[in-house]
This record gives structure tokens, sequence and C-alpha cells, in this order.
């Protein structure tokens, strides 16, 4: 019995070295930048949690910035830059990109609720509404990407990080992340885990720029295109989505949110994005939209002066810069 137990722990000892080595490396590299404090996240190589940077930036630089003017909304958000809109803002106006890879209109009001909860003052917003995206939550995306801030869904702190943790475990992930960590050289085969361009992300107001994509597009823009023809699809003109989306529980939601802006007397605007799709919003969720927010809502979904030049779009998701400041211009005037 003695030389089995021997045997069994020698065992389980060598089981366990090679998850142990794991756990070490994670603490050490600290893949997704979740286990310690940082002043910016710009040139990171493993993709992250947007919604985990956008907190992290906020509370870091709040207690000297002093946010009172939020963009929220998904990646799409990229597209307005904090000083085109600060342009139409009086100059007490300090803002902050307040955004989510995906999200949801969950995760909007998540947002909006937290800063009023906490007493943050919401001076000014722009809430940007990607219909592909709005009424999909966090619990039916998979992935580290979308898990919810523990600020947000009241979640252990703990659970939240078993999460990141569990994405770095996963046999894909590290098939890409320890070459990657070996010789700092990008392949192919790691695409969807490290991030080959220069991402830079203002520790200020939290905007996101891909730099070799904004000096591509200034330098040689045909080129830029030609080199992406396939991911600029045929489209057959506008379509009205025949499919409402807008349950009661998410009409609650758009109340809510806002009551919350009416009470903290918010100057805002409501956007839905133009999409490169250029399917028209659900006219039955259209007029829901518009009997909750009235004039401060402005639809830019279907086909228009946006949506129908592939030039006014990185790829067929997102839209570009000019996009985004003519839109205020638009909503602003």
């Amino acid at each position: 019995m003695q030389q089995f137990l021997k045997k069994l722990l020698q065992f389980i000892i060598i089981g366990l070295t090679p998850v142990i080595a794991l756990f070490v490396l994670y603490l050490i590299t600290d893949p997704f930048k979740t286990l310690r404090t940082y002043s910016g996240f710009s040139n990171y190589r493993v993709t992250p949690n947007t919604e985990y940077i956008s907190f992290e930036t906020f509370r870091y630089h709040y207690p000297s910035e002093h946010y009172n003017s939020f963009i929220f909304g998904s990646s799409r958000t990229k597209a307005f830059k904090t000083a085109s809109w600060k342009k139409y803002l009086d100059s007490t106006a300090r803002p902050f990109i307040f955004n989510a890879s995906a999200e949801s209109l969950n995760g909007i009001y998540q947002k909006i609720h937290f800063l009023d909860n906490n007493h943050y003052p919401i001076k000014n917003a722009l809430i940007i509404l990607c219909p592909d995206y709005l009424f999909y939550d966090a619990e039916h995306k998979e992935g580290y990407l979308f898990v919810k801030n523990p600020a947000l869904n009241g979640e252990s702190k703990l659970k939240y990080q078993f999460q990141f943790f569990k994405a770095f475990m996963n046999p894909v992930f590290l098939s890409s992340y320890i070459p990657y960590l070996a010789t700092k050289q990008y392949r192919p085969y790691m695409h969807g885990y490290i991030e080959n361009r220069t991402v830079l992300i203002d520790s200020i107001t939290n905007e996101i720029v891909f730099k070799e994509v904004e000096d591509e597009l200034k330098e040689n823009p045909d080129k830029y295109y030609a080199e992406r023809k396939d991911l600029f699809y045929e489209r057959n003109g506008e379509t009205r989505d025949s499919v409402s989306y807008i349950n009661k529980e998410n009409e609650a939601t758009f109340l809510k949110i806002r009551n919350i802006l009416e009470k903290n007397h918010t100057n805002y605007k409501v956007v839905i994005s133009p999409l490169y799709y250029e399917i028209k919003f659900n006219i039955k969720d259209q007029q829901i939209l518009e009997n909750i927010f009235g004039a401060h809502l402005y639809d830019f979904s279907g086909k228009n002066e946006f949506s129908e030049s592939r030039f006014n779009f990185y790829e067929s998701s997102h839209y570009r810069q000019n996009v985004g400041d003519k839109i205020l211009e638009e909503i602003y005037k």
C-alpha cells in the first residue's frame, strides 16, 4: 500500500507539473492584461476584452480627467473621434469612449446605470446602436472577448478572472501564444488570438486607432481597396428588416436608458449605425425608438450616402472616421 501511494503521488506531481508551469507563465506574462494595473493598453499583442480596457482606463484616469461625456457602443465607436465630438459640445466637456466588443443593448444600459448609480456626471452622451449586435447579450456570445465586467453584472471578480485563465488554458490559444512568446513572430494561424497590427489606444479618451490601416488609406486608398475587394460583396439595394427585435423587455431597457439620461439632464443623441449591408431598421422597432427618444434619434440604417460607397468602410463591418465626422455634423447641425 505504501509503495502504491508513493507511485500515485509521483503520478499526480508529474501530471500537475505542466499545469503549474502554465499557471506560473500566466501570472508572469499576464496575456490579457487583467492581473495588474496599467496606465495604457496600446500595442497589445493578445486580442483583449475591450470592455475591460474601457473600465480600467476609466477608473485609472477619472480622478485626474473627471470625465462627463460618453460615447457608448460597439467597436464601431472607433469612427467617432472625441476631438471631433468636442466641436459640438461646450468647453467643460470631458469625453470618454465607453465601448465593448459587439456591445449589446443591456451592455449599454449597464454602463449608463453604472455611471448614474456611482454618481458620475453624464453631461453629454452619444449612443451608437448596431442592429446586428444590439439584441444579443453576453450569454449568447462565447469567449473571453465578451465576458462582462463584475461592476456591471455583480458577479465575483474571481469568477471573472477565471474566465480569462480558462481562455488561456485553451490548447488552441496556447498553440498560438507560446510560439509567439518564444519567437515574437506572427504567423497566419495565430489570427484571432495574436494581433499583428499596431493598435493605438489613447490612454485618456480610450480611442482606438489601427495605425497601419490608417496609414495605408492615406498613402494609397486604391491599393487598400483593391487588396480587399472580396470583402465588399455585391448588394441588391436597400431592404427593410422583416424581423422585429424590440420585445417588451428591450423596450423597458430603452426606457430606463432614456429616464437616466433625462434625470441627469444629459444632452444626448442616439444613432443607428450605417452598415454596408444596407438593411433598413425594422419599421416597428423604429417606431418604438421614435416614441421613446423622439428628436434625439437619428437613423442612418439602409441605403444612404454613407453606406453606398465602399470607400466609407475599413471592411464590410466598420465605417471610417470620415463617416463619423459627417454623422456628427448632421446630428448637431
